[in-house]
C-alpha cells in the first residue's frame, strides 16, 4: 500500500512529465500502485492515463478500482470503449462489474461482445451471489488424461495467455467430467512420454458451484490452495476460484458481519445517498426505540425506590453499560467461531456454558471491585452487596444471551451477526436495570 505522500508524488509524475515519459512510467509501475494512485481523481484524469497504457493493462488496473467506482468511470466512456474493456477484463472481474452496471448500459453493450465473453457472462450470472460459483472464474486450463507430458506442457503454452493461473492444470474427462489435477512442477520433472492420466492426482480438494462461497474460502485456507475447483452437479468441471478471490470473499464477510453487528447493512457505501443511509438504518433504530422503551419501562417500575435513594439513578448506568460491554465481546467471538468453522453443530450448548461461566467469573471480579468502590465512595456497605449481586447476574446474562442469539440465528439459516447488538444492548440494559432495582427494593430497609 502506497502512503499519501507517495502517492501525490506519483500523480505529479504521471500528469506532469512528457507522454514517452508517462507511458514508460505506466508500463513500469504495478497494476496495484497505478490504480491506488489513480483513485479518486475525475474520470477525465484516470481514461487520460489509461488511455496510455496497453490494453491489457489498462483492464487490469481497472480492475483493481473498487467496483462503484468501476461503474462510475464507465459513465464517462460510450459502449465501443466500454466492450473493449470488458472483453480485456478477467472473466470474473467482468461479470461483477456487468452485473453492477445500469440495464440500459448492460443491453447497449452486450450485443458488441464476442460470443465466447457473453455466454461467460450468462453462465457465471446465473449464481447466486453468496454461491461458490458466483465468484468462480472461468478461465484456467485443461489437460485430458491421455495427453504426454510433451504434448500438456505445449498446450500449456497455447492456453496461458490471458489465463488465471498454470501452476495447476486441471484434468477432465468425457462432457469435463473433473478427474483430478496435475501441478506445472510435476510436468516438468516429468518423463517427456509419461501420459498425464499417470502422473495426475485425482484426490482433489474441490467445491460445488452451489455450496456456499464462504466454504470456498474456508477450504482455500485449511489446504493452502493457489485455486480451487468448482463442479456442478454432474461433476462437470464449470471453473476455479483463485485464491485473491478467496480472500475477497472473506473480507466482504468480514465486512458485513462487522456492520451488521452495528445494526446497520453492507449494501450501504460511503457513497450512498441521504435517502439509501436512511432506508437501511431506519428500521433498526425503529426497533432500537422499541427495546430503549421497554428498558425505560422497566426502570419506572421501580420510581418509589429511586425517589428514597435517588443515588440508584447514578449507578444504574454502570450496570447496563458493563453488562452491554461484557455482551458486545461475547458476540464478537462467538460469530467469528461460527464464521471460521469453529463451534460446530451440537457444540451450540456447550459455548452457551462456558460463556456464561466467563459472565460469572467477570461479573464476580467486576462486581468486587464496584463493591469496594460503593463502600467507600458511599459508606453504605450494603449498596456494595448490591451492586456486586447485580453486576455477576448481569454478566451472566450477557454471556447467555450473547452467545445464544447468534447461534440461534445460524440455526434458523440467518447471518449469526445480524442485529445482534440490538438484541444484547436490549437484553443487558433490561435485566441490568431489574435486577439491580429488584435488589435495591428488597433491601430498601438495610440502606437507609
Amino acid at each position: 500500500m502506497t502512503t499519501p505522500e507517495y502517492a501525490q508524488e506519483l500523480r505529479t509524475l504521471l500528469f506532469q512529465g512528457e507522454n514517452d515519459i508517462r507511458r514508460d512510467l505506466c508500463a513500469e509501475l504495478p497494476e496495484a500502485t497505478l490504480a491506488e494512485a489513480l483513485t479518486g481523481l475525475s474520470p477525465q484524469s484516470v481514461w487520460e492515463m489509461l488511455s496510455l497504457m496497453q490494453p491489457w493493462k489498462r483492464a487490469a488496473v481497472f480492475g483493481y478500482f473498487n467496483l462503484d467506482f468501476q461503474v462510475f468511470l464507465t459513465e464517462n466512456i460510450n459502449k465501443d470503449e466500454l466492450a473493449h474493456l470488458l472483453t480485456e477484463m478477467s472473466a470474473d472481474e467482468r461479470v461483477d462489474l456487468f452485473k453492477r452496471l445500469p440495464e440500459e448500459a448492460q443491453e447497449s453493450v452486450f450485443p458488441l461482445l464476442a460470443k465466447a465473453e457473453r455466454e461467460d457472462i450468462r453462465k457465471l450470472s446465473s449464481y447466486d451471489e453468496n454461491m461458490a460459483g458466483s465468484v468462480m472464474t472461468s478461465e484456467y486450463v485443461t489437460l485430458t488424461p491421455d495427453l504426454t507430458v510433451t504434448q500438456s506442457l505445449e498446450k500449456l503454452r497455447r492456453q496461458w495467455p490471458g489465463k488465471e493461473t498454470i501452476y495447476y492444470a486441471y484434468v477432465i474427462g468425457e462432457g469435463r467430467r473433473f478427474l483430478g489435477f496435475v501441478s506445472l512442477r510435476k510436468l516438468i520433472l516429468a518423463k517427456p512420454s509419461a501420459y498425464v492420466g499417470d502422473i495426475m492426482k485425482a484426490e482433489a480438494i474441490y467445491i460445488r458451484a452451489s455450496d456456499p462461497r464462504e466454504k470456498a474460502a474456508e477450504l482455500i485456507a485449511k489446504y493452502d490452495l493457489i485455486a480451487l475447483p468448482v463442479i456442478n452437479g454432474g461433476d462437470a468441471l464449470v471453473g476455479i476460484i483463485t485464491h485473491d478471490d478467496a480472500l475477497d470473499v472473506v473480507t466482504e464477510e468480514a465486512t458485513e458481519d462487522m456492520l451488521r453487528m452495528a445494526s446497520t447493512d453492507a449494501e450501504e457505501y460511503e457513497n450512498s445517498s441521504i435517502l439509501q443511509s436512511i432506508r437501511l438504518r431506519g428500521p433498526w433504530l425503529t426497533l432500537n426505540l422499541g427495546t430503549a422503551m421497554l428498558s425505560s419501562l422497566t426502570v419506572s417500575f421501580f420510581q418509589d425506590t429511586i425517589s428514597q435513594y435517588v443515588i440508584l439513578a447514578a449507578l444504574m448506568p454502570i450496570i447496563a453499560g458493563l453488562g452491554g460491554n461484557a455482551g458486545t465481546q461475547t458476540l464478537a467471538v462467538t460469530v467469528r467461531g461460527i464464521a471460521l468453522g469453529k463451534i460446530p453443530v451440537g457444540r451450540g450448548r456447550k459455548v452457551i456454558l462456558q460463556e456464561a461461566g466467563v459472565g460469572l467469573m467477570n461479573g464476580a471480579i467486576i462486581g468486587l471491585l464496584v463493591a469496594v468502590i460503593a463502600l467507600f465512595g458511599f459508606n453504605k456497605p450494603w449498596l456494595g452487596l448490591i451492586m456486586l449481586m447485580a453486576m455477576i447476574c448481569n454478566l451472566i446474562i450477557a454471556g447467555l444471551i450473547g452467545s445464544a442469539i447468534p447461534l440461534a440465528l445460524k440455526s434458523l439459516k440467518l447471518d449469526p451477526a445480524l442485529g445482534s447488538s440490538v438484541f444484547i444492548t436490549a437484553a443487558t440494559d433490561i435485566s441490568g436495570f431489574f435486577v439491580f432495582l429488584s435488589l435495591a427494593t428488597l433491601m430498601m430497609p438495610l440502606l437507609r
